[in-house]
């Protein structure tokens, strides 16, 4: 077959909203698109479809969210319906639910390779659980996106010699041009600091994040109401993101709040549209999940954008962070330890910080380019059609 034609890949996530799995994804099918591959992606939807449109990239709306075991099995038959339309030969998924589905949607063809990316590091591992979660290495190539998570896979699932040679690791990067300081105009920060009501010369804490129980909210609000007690303490913090419908999680972060009287430290900002402003604006970033995370992407993001950052110490964290050199870590779910962080940086003398965010600033530069991570994926689709 003409090698041309086998240059169609489909890019399979659950849904479009913001995080780090999807940005993930539409950074990639850009970058394939490019470069002269037809790119098709399959979500069940969500508002990052129009940056898919902007870029002229097939959008197929199924229910890939969905892990109900029937939908699950329908979900076959649509993605094979899909593979067969578009003529289909690399098939990339980057979550179990619908890796079920087009691991038996890809069986039914000849030649589909069939590829997974590992996010994060599963928990309850049960039998059935473990089950569940063994499709992710069920793939021709197995993508983690940190040492920690192939560390997690060798661990945790049995792989011979020869299995091994199927995880590839390849890091997330950054686009250096968006984040990068120079560039944000003055007026892009006034502006947001007026639509959100910041006060002026008041130090900004951002934590920007879905919400959601693992990442760390109520650790970040209990700390803020350890240095709230101070009233010679100003600042304030921002946290950005939105939580799943039909969740209540937000009114348990709000009844803390509200005991705490946290009222004029804390601000629920939703969704933003300009992360590189939100981190300019900010004077500290803090990133305080309890579940160890695959990666952290907005700790490199907050670092390009020179910002100091704190994070919780387990996970990929550790890959990113040398506490006290390049960034700070706490003990997870400690919240005395992570306001005594918070305490420290904002006392931190500048020459201190400078030093501290120049680290951080090569470590980015040098490691977590988002043209490295589209390189990778390119020459690993590239090596499974030739």
């Amino acid at each position: 077959m003409d090698i041309e034609k086998k240059k169609v890949i489909l890019q399979i996530v659950p849904s479009l909203e913001i995080g780090g799995a999807e940005a993930g994804t539409l950074e990639i099918s850009r970058f394939m698109k490019q470069n002269g591959w037809k790119v098709i992606v399959a979500s069940s939807g969500g508002s990052l479809i129009r940056n898919l449109a902007l870029d002229n990239i097939i959008h197929v709306k199924l229910p890939m969210n969905s892990k109900n075991p029937l939908t699950i099995i329908i979900n076959i038959f649509r993605l094979a319906w899909v593979i067969k339309k578009y003529r289909i030969k690399i098939v990339h998924v980057r979550s179990r639910a619908p890796a079920w589905s087009a691991y038996f949607a890809c069986s039914m063809f000849r030649g589909i390779k069939f590829i997974t990316t590992v996010h994060g590091a599963y928990t309850n591992q049960n039998f059935l659980k473990k089950f569940y979660n063994s499709i992710m290495l069920k793939s021709h190539k197995i993508i983690a996106i940190s040492k920690y998570i192939k560390q997690y896979l060798i661990k945790n699932f049995k792989f011979s010699k020869k299995k091994l040679e199927k995880i590839v690791l390849i890091p997330r990067g950054i686009d250096p041009e968006k984040f990068k300081p120079e560039r944000i105009q003055e007026k892009r920060i006034i502006s947001m600091s007026s639509d959100w009501e910041i006060p002026d010369g008041v130090p900004v804490i951002l934590f920007p994040s879905r919400i959601a129980s693992f990442k760390g909210h109520k650790t970040l609000l209990k700390a803020i109401s350890i240095l709230a007690k101070d009233p010679e303490k100003k600042f304030i913090c921002l946290i950005l993101g939105t939580a799943k419908k039909n969740s209540n999680y937000s009114e348990e972060l709000s009844l803390i709040i509200n005991q705490n009287k946290l009222f004029d430290h804390v601000k629920f900002i939703g969704q933003c549209k300009d992360m590189p402003a939100a981190y300019k604006l900010s004077d500290i970033v803090v990133s305080p999940a309890d579940k160890p995370e695959g990666f952290g992407r907005i700790i490199i993001e907050a670092q390009a954008m020179n910002r100091m950052v704190i994070a919780s110490g387990h996970g990929g964290s550790l890959e990113l962070i040398k506490d006290n050199y390049n960034g700070f870590l706490f003990k997870p779910k400690d919240e005395y330890d992570l306001a005594n962080k918070i305490k420290h940086v904002l006392l931190l003398p500048k020459d201190k910080k400078d030093k501290i965010i120049k680290n951080a600033n090569i470590k980015v530069t040098e490691n977590y380019n988002l043209s490295k991570m589209c390189n990778s994926n390119f020459n690993l689709y590239n090596s499974l059609i030739n």
